[in-house]
């Protein structure tokens, strides 16, 4: 592989004798892994259920190395939301950022979402999730869905507008920054060419202008990450000195040796920085630094949950098939809202964060649209948040079952005298080994197909 040799000339400076090493690590096989969903299935029944064969990724508490990432993507498990796809480095961010239960979280740089669906898995307050690209935001959208928590805002924002709306606001803060690409030049060579059109000091400037952002929304005691898939000191070690020297409040915090990092380089002894380098560590390449904001952590207001007087009356034709349990919680512990034709299931934490010259493409649970008739069509992404014993029409079927990819592909399912007593006629809880699916609408013959039309399996 032939590198840029401005990357060459900072590497040998940065490495020393280890230079050729890392050189010589690009001519390995980029590594691929993926990040169990933890909150629909554990480790070991997951590891028991593996479709195909798995390797425990050590610096990673939920992660393991695959081989096939094509067959992985394509299998019914995938589409349940029990994984997530992602380069094994870049699951180090969001598995160091300190975050407690019922916190405030806050993805400055969320898309396409891998970082974000660990954090929403993470904790059990509200996740702000925000991209500045809304293109990029809608695939965020889509893989939170999949993860079913809806502990979720997604926002397409600028850093600047969040830090003017929510300053001092969350508990923990990720940054992983817009970077030169320096640790994805094995798995996307693409990069090399983009990485030689612009000067070493364009994305530093960037960079230092969002962590700036992202320092305001810090509140006193909680915790900034900044990571990059780069090595450069310039867009690493220089914008975190860059924080400190600016704010007195910013202190770099020192990471658990057992994730195995490198330390800063010669150049920057002392400080709390860290890289993961691919001819060290199996991953493609990461930089991390965790920046505590001085002070006392504030106390959040205790929340209080809806009555059934704000419950949305178009519900109603949709409880028959809930079970007593889930129509309980669901009218008790659910804040509702209509919005553009859909119904939302707001997160528990969203009060007091929306307000204010936010443009959100998500907002919580999408429980439906509310078609012309006034009926609910229920979503693909309430499905996701289900469990089976939630519904009380459930149709289950085998992961090697056809059915499955027919219903993936958006197919009418065809039941046969087999399976008619499985399933009752109207809505139906579509499920692959009892993880839900996607939603149907059984006549007596046949289900309707009323999965995604935009998450087909093509």
């Amino acid at each position: 592989m032939i590198l840029p040799q401005r990357f060459a000339n900072s590497m040998k400076k940065l490495l020393n004798g280890e230079y050729d090493d890392l050189i010589a690590s690009y001519d390995e096989k980029p590594l691929s892994g993926l990040r169990v969903n933890t909150s629909k299935i554990s480790l070991s029944d997951f590891e028991s259920i593996a479709p195909f064969d798995i390797d425990k990724i050590p610096y990673i508490s939920d992660g393991y190395y695959i081989n096939d990432t094509d067959a992985w993507s394509k299998h019914p498990y995938y589409y349940a939301g029990l994984y997530y796809l992602q380069e094994p480095s870049a699951m180090l961010p969001a598995e160091i950022l300190p975050v407690s239960e019922g916190d405030t979280v806050l993805d400055l740089c969320a898309a396409p979402g891998g970082k974000s669906t660990k954090l929403a898995v993470k904790q059990a307050g509200l996740l702000f999730a925000n991209d500045i690209s809304p293109s990029r935001a809608i695939a965020l959208v889509k893989n939170l869905e999949h993860f079913g928590t809806g502990n979720y805002l997604v926002s397409a924002v600028s850093p600047k507008v969040l830090a003017s709306n929510f300053r001092e606001t969350f508990s923990s803060v990720l940054v992983d920054a817009p970077c030169s690409g320096e640790g994805m030049f094995r798995k996307d060579k693409s990069l090399i060419s983009s990485y030689s059109k612009v000067d070493e000091y364009h994305y530093p400037n960037i960079q230092k202008a969002i962590i700036e952002s992202a320092w305001e929304t810090v509140c006193p005691g909680g915790f900034l990450l900044y990571s990059t898939c780069t090595f450069s000191d310039t867009e690493n070690e220089k914008v975190i000195q860059s924080l400190l020297d600016g704010h007195d409040d910013a202190v770099l915090c020192p990471v658990d040796d057992s994730y195995g990092l490198s330390g800063p380089y010669e150049d920057y002894a002392g400080m709390n920085c860290y890289h993961l380098f691919p001819h060290r560590q199996k991953g493609e390449g990461h930089f991390i630094a965790l920046i505590k904001k001085s002070g006392a952590k504030p106390v959040r207001e205790d929340i209080s949950f809806c009555d059934h007087s704000m419950f949305c009356p178009e519900l109603e034709e949709l409880m028959p098939y809930m079970s007593e349990g889930y129509r309980k919680r669901f009218r008790n512990r659910s804040f509702l809202k209509t919005q553009d034709g859909f119904i939302y299931m707001l997160p528990e934490k969203h009060k007091g964060f929306l307000a204010g010259n936010i443009r959100y493409l998500r907002t919580g649970t999408c429980i439906g649209r509310i078609q012309k008739s006034g009926k609910v069509q229920p979503s693909t992404a309430f499905a996701l948040s289900l469990s089976p014993d939630d519904l009380n029409n459930v149709l289950s079927l085998r992961a090697d079952d056809p059915d499955i990819i027919r219903y993936l592909k958006g197919e009418t399912l065809i039941i046969g005298k087999d399976r008619m007593n499985c399933v009752k006629k109207g809505l139906v809880l579509i499920c692959v080994d009892r993880f839900p699916l996607g939603f149907g609408k059984y006549d007596g013959n046949k289900i309707k197909n009323l999965y995604e039309k935009g998450w087909v399996m093509s």
